[in-house]
């Protein structure tokens, strides 16, 4: 917290505070339950047998937009460790646990099913 001569507490400084630490947390989040509908979608559409509607034709967007998501969520846990609230603390942690568990299980399906893949070679 900024603070002025006089003692007082400058409130534009709190207030950028908690917005950048609860704009990365809220963004984590979102981005983290688009990412599990799509893997959930992928999942069913894979064991239905129709790999046309899946995902696959933006993987490495798909993967990058992963990392992202929780290179976000852990600097949204450092922000908010900042702030010594032990109740904001547990919930940046489990988005930590809940975007790494969704990239690793978007890794393994892509491993699992490379040779379902439809690839396009220009001739």
């Amino acid at each position: 917290m900024a603070r002025y001569s006089s003692g007082s507490i400058n409130t534009k400084e709190i207030v950028k505070w908690r917005r950048k630490d609860e704009l990365l947390s809220q963004l984590s989040a979102l981005c983290g339950i688009v990412l599990l509908g799509g893997l959930t979608n992928d999942i069913v559409q894979y064991s239905i047998g129709q790999p046309l509607l899946t995902t696959q034709s933006f993987t490495y967007i798909t993967l990058v937009l992963h990392v992202i998501t929780f290179l976000m969520s852990v600097l949204g846990f450092v922000y908010k460790t900042s702030r010594y609230k032990r109740r904001t603390d547990r919930i940046s942690c489990l988005l930590i646990v809940f975007n790494g568990i969704i990239f690793v299980l978007r890794v393994v399906l892509e491993v699992t099913l490379i040779n379902f893949r439809r690839e396009y070679y220009n001739s």
